[in-house]
C-alpha cells in the first residue's frame, strides 16, 4: 500500500512539473510572436528588414581620404662615361673636288684644317709640300692671322688660316683659299686634273669661258700703247682675266695667256688668298 502510495506521489509531480515547462514555453512563443521576430505559423505576417548602407561625405574640414600609398624612393642613375667620338671621314676620289668660289666641293671654305688636309690626301695621295703652321705675317705669304699653312699637291695648292677670316673666327684653323696653276714649262697640270662644276679645266680655251660663264664674266686689260718710238710693235700685251662672284665671300678668279678667242687658261684661284 505505501509502494503504491509513493509511486502515484512521484508520478503526480512529474505530471505537475511538465505542465509548468509547458505553460513557460506558450508564454515565451507568444511574446516572441507578438514582436515579430520568429517565424509564426501558416498564414502569419512576415516582417522584413532591409538593412541600408550610408555613404558619409567627407566634411569641407578634413577633405577626402586618400588612398594609402607606398612611397617610391626615386634613384638618380649614375653618369655612363661614353667613349669618345671618333670622326670618320668618308672618301672621295679626285672627281669629287670641284674648284668652286666657295671652297673645293665637298670642302667649302672654312672646313677645320685637319679635315681638310685629311680628305685631300686621301683623294689626292701624300702632298708634295708642306711648310706646317708657319707665322702668318711672312714675306712670302702675308696671310691672315696669326699662323698660316701652305700644302701642295701638284699643281693644287691650299691655304690655311687660324683666323679671323670671312669663313672662320680667330683661333680656328680652316682652309679659306686655293690655286690650280700650271707649273713654268707644263701645258697639263701635274697631278689629276680638277675642274670647275661647269668644266672649266686648265687649258681651257677663253671663248670656252665666254660661253660657259658670259662676256661679263671676263675682264680686259688696257690694250697695249705703242712704243715711244712710233713702231706699230706695241709694249706688252692686252691680258683676259675671269672674275666669278657669288653672293656671299668668295670668288672664282682665272688667268689666260692673252686676251684671244683661243688664248688658255692657266690658272684658276678661290677665296680670299695671301699678298706674298
Amino acid at each position: 500500500m505505501e509502494r503504491w502510495q509513493r509511486t502515484l506521489l512521484v508520478t503526480l509531480g512529474t505530471l505537475v512539473v511538465i505542465m509548468a515547462v509547458t505553460a513557460v514555453v506558450l508564454v515565451i512563443r507568444n511574446a516572441l510572436g507578438s514582436s515579430g521576430l520568429t517565424g509564426g505559423t501558416a498564414g502569419a505576417e512576415t516582417t522584413t528588414v532591409t538593412a541600408l548602407t550610408t555613404t558619409s561625405s567627407p566634411s569641407p574640414a578634413t577633405g577626402p581620404t586618400q588612398p594609402a600609398t607606398t612611397p617610391v624612393t626615386e634613384t638618380t642613375p649614375s653618369p655612363t662615361t661614353l667613349p669618345p667620338a671618333t670622326f670618320v671621314e668618308e672618301p672621295i676620289a679626285a672627281a669629287d673636288i670641284y674648284l668652286q668660289p666657295e671652297g673645293l666641293g665637298p670642302l667649302p671654305f672654312g672646313s677645320d684644317a685637319q679635315r681638310t688636309i685629311a680628305v685631300l690626301t686621301g683623294a689626292l695621295g701624300d702632298p708634295d709640300n708642306d711648310t706646317g703652321w708657319v707665322p702668318a705675317d711672312l714675306d712670302v705669304l702675308r696671310c691672315p692671322g696669326i699662323r698660316a699653312r701652305v700644302v701642295n699637291w701638284g699643281s693644287l695648292t691650299v691655304y690655311l688660316s687660324d683666323g679671323p677670316t670671312d669663313w672662320g673666327p680667330d683661333g680656328h684653323e680652316h682652309l679659306f683659299s686655293f690655286t690650280y696653276s700650271l707649273l713654268e714649262g707644263q701645258s697639263l697640270p701635274a697631278g689629276p686634273e680638277l675642274r670647275t662644276s661647269e668644266g672649266l679645266r686648265l687649258g681651257t680655251a677663253l671663248s670656252r669661258a665666254v660661253s660657259i660663264y658670259g662676256e661679263a664674266a671676263i675682264t680686259y686689260s688696257d690694250p697695249p700703247v705703242p712704243s715711244d718710238d712710233g713702231a706699230e710693235e706695241a709694249t706688252g700685251a692686252q691680258e683676259a682675266t675671269l672674275q666669278v662672284d657669288v653672293p656671299g665671300p668668295g670668288y672664282l678668279t682665272g688667268v689666260f695667256t692673252g686676251a684671244g678667242p683661243e688664248d688658255r687658261l692657266v690658272s684658276i684661284s678661290g677665296g680670299a688668298g695671301c699678298q706674298g
